[in-house]
């Protein structure tokens, strides 16, 4: 059993004045003092022109906050993992039930995160940037956002699809020049208020990452977008459709794009069955329903404990767009209790106490299939 920390805290301001003060308690997080040695910058001129111009255009108001962030821990702004990481393994799950499909009669879009917990920042936060919609959401590389809710009642999660894509060893080359997953997140919770707005976005973005994308608002819409090297495609449910839900877990689940990528790992098609049949047999789902799932263990449930293989569950959360609520479960949802957030939440800073505890896999879990 491992003990780890996680966090929850509130930026407002600026960019500039929001990165500046990320800079200064980013000093005090230890997942992030141990593991963020400072690299030298990878990029020529012309790509450093080329990063400005595409989160200007794509991401706006990132560069200002980076360049507070850097100014205040005293470093060159192209030196940040964020610009390093996103310029171009998630295992997860996720789900977006329609009002007529639950107990409360309200929109609810639940997920897992599976990754490693030594490079995890397991930080939830509220993001107030003057001129934007504000959203609570997880940090990814600090600036980005893993998933998250913001003030119009837009809701955003992502699975990753098949192996992941990145600049690092190991990983699938990007097949396009563009982003990852965790700013294009950023960027749908500050600049769109519904489905439509979000759709048009992820139309119009250059996306590097192989993603699953989950977006669904409080008037009753949802949608999965699916982007695999720089192809997408969309599916949209509403009140009017047979279909009152949709669910992911980390393989192409879109007919358009399966002949791209046929192959899928057995542990995502078995938690994509799990996913649809528990919600098939429950017929009306609560939000205690989905919060059950998400804490059971794989198989019959959506929890792993598999750490050092990268696919251990670190938080799962459950968002209520109608009520403006989202439950969080920090670390492995089968350990650890869950706490309820807002937007505007009474407390700016909360620390929390967080269990994992690590086993291996099964023979056949990433096994193709």
């Amino acid at each position: 059993m491992k003990n780890l920390k996680a966090y929850y805290y509130e930026l407002e301001g600026t960019n500039y004045e929001v990165g500046k003060a990320l800079g200064e308690k980013m000093k005090n997080v230890p997942q992030f003092k141990e593991n963020n040695s400072i690299p030298k910058s990878p990029f020529s001129k012309e790509e450093q022109e080329q990063i400005i111009n595409m989160f200007d255009k794509y991401c706006p108001g990132i560069n200002e906050e980076i360049e507070g962030f850097t100014d205040a821990l005293g470093f060159n702004k192209f030196q940040t993992i964020y610009y390093i990481m996103s310029f171009l393994r998630p295992g997860c799950s996720q789900m977006a039930l329609l009002p007529e499909k639950t107990k409360n009669n309200h929109v609810l879009l639940a997920r897992n995160y599976d990754f490693n917990d030594e490079v995890e920042e397991l930080i939830l936060c509220t993001t107030k940037i003057k001129g934007k919609y504000a959203h609570i959401g997880t940090s990814m590389v600090q600036f980005g956002r893993g998933d998250g809710m913001n003030e119009c009642g837009l809701g955003v999660s992502q699975t990753s699809m098949g192996l992941p894509v990145g600049n690092f060893k190991g990983a699938r080359k990007p097949a396009i020049i563009g982003l990852q997953f965790w700013a294009v997140i950023r960027s749908i919770l500050e600049n769109c208020k519904d489905v439509d707005e979000a759709i048009s976005y992820m139309q119009s973005v250059p996306i590097a990452y192989n993603i699953n994308l989950m977006v669904a608002d409080k008037m009753g819409n949802a949608a999965l977008i699916e982007s695999l090297d720089g192809k997408k495609e969309v599916k949209r449910i509403s009140a009017d459709s047979k279909e009152q839900y949709l669910c992911s877990t980390n393989h192409v689940h879109l007919e358009k794009l399966k002949r791209y990528e046929p192959k899928s790992m057995k542990n995502s098609v078995v938690r994509y069955n799990v996913i649809n049949e528990y919600i098939n047999n429950k017929g009306l789902v609560s939000l205690n329903n989905l919060k059950l799932l998400l804490s059971t263990m794989y198989p019959e449930g959506l929890c792993c404990h598999h750490y050092k293989e990268f696919f251990g569950t670190l938080r799962g959360m459950v968002f209520d767009l109608n009520d403006g609520t989202v439950e969080v479960c920090f670390g492995s949802t089968a350990l650890n209790d869950w706490h309820t957030f807002e937007i505007n939440n009474q407390k700016r800073y909360i620390e929390f106490d967080v269990k994992v505890t690590n086993d291996k896999a099964p023979k056949d879990f990433y096994e193709l299939v």
